[in-house]
């Protein structure tokens, strides 16, 4: 694992180009969520699920080219820690998620009458009544763990995984922890995400946990990946194969 401060790249088109899908891409799916969780006809929690994972599915395609597509700074957090992406991006791409996730939420704001908006604070996430804070915290940790975790194995080149299918991917467990995590916390797993209605609605109970759980979790996720789980795929040269098949004939 090596963390590299990336000074150098500060400089280039490419890195700001990269920042600037970050944005761009933020604002798109915070639309997206923010209308999405806005119970017009009392949606269920597997829709909202769907639709905020297939988002990110569909954003993930459209800038991840460009950026890599992170769209939440727990998982830029663990792209740091794991050696995927250099410091300086990173606070780079975390700064423009936060304010892609703000401006994403104005523009529901904007665009969506006061009644629908009022009702759930444009997809505000809070504890559900009855859910402790220690509680809330544990599960934002837990499930962003398993968000960062799996966004590590399957972008790890040992996967081979197509493009689309590693988007997919993403969009599948990012449904899998809203459908477990909405009854209890609205499902945060991404700061940016609970900052926007946070910020534009200005309502802030209990707001930090949705930011030191994931983040927590973001930096726990490549420890356990990198020093664990990594698997480095065995690679012969040509002549040490056919060593290795030679072997294997004269033994037959």
């Amino acid at each position: 694992m090596n963390i590299d401060l990336g000074l150098k790249s500060i400089c280039t088109l490419a890195f700001w180009r990269a920042v600037a899908a970050e944005f761009f891409g933020m604002v798109l799916f915070l639309l997206c969520v923010t209308t999405v969780a806005i119970p017009w006809a009392g949606q269920t929690v597997v829709e909202i699920g769907i639709g905020i994972g297939l988002s990110i599915t569909s954003i993930a395609v459209m800038i991840g080219h460009v950026s890599g597509g992170h769209l939440n700074p727990a998982v830029t957090v663990g792209c740091i820690i794991g050696g995927r992406i250099s410091v300086i991006k990173g606070l780079f791409y975390i700064i423009a998620q936060t304010l892609g996730g703000v401006v994403g939420t104005a523009l529901t704001y904007a665009c969506t009458p006061k009644a629908q908006r009022d009702q759930n604070n444009l997809g505000q996430t809070n504890l559900t009544s009855g859910v402790e804070v220690g509680q809330g915290f544990g599960l934002e940790l837990l499930f962003t763990f398993i968000l960062v975790f799996h966004v590590l194995s399957i972008t790890d080149p040992i996967n081979k995984m197509e493009k689309f299918g590693t988007c997919l991917g993403i969009g599948i467990v990012i449904w899998v922890c809203h459908v477990c995590l909405v009854p209890f916390t609205g499902c945060g797993i991404n700061p940016a995400r609970s900052f926007g209605p946070a910020i534009v609605m200005n309502k802030w109970d209990n707001h930090w946990i949705y930011w030191v759980g994931p983040i927590v979790g973001g930096i726990l996720a490549p420890l356990v990946y990198n020093f664990i789980f990594y698997a480095e795929e065995e690679k012969y040269s040509e002549q040490a194969q056919t060593e290795i098949n030679m072997k294997s004939d004269t033994a037959a």
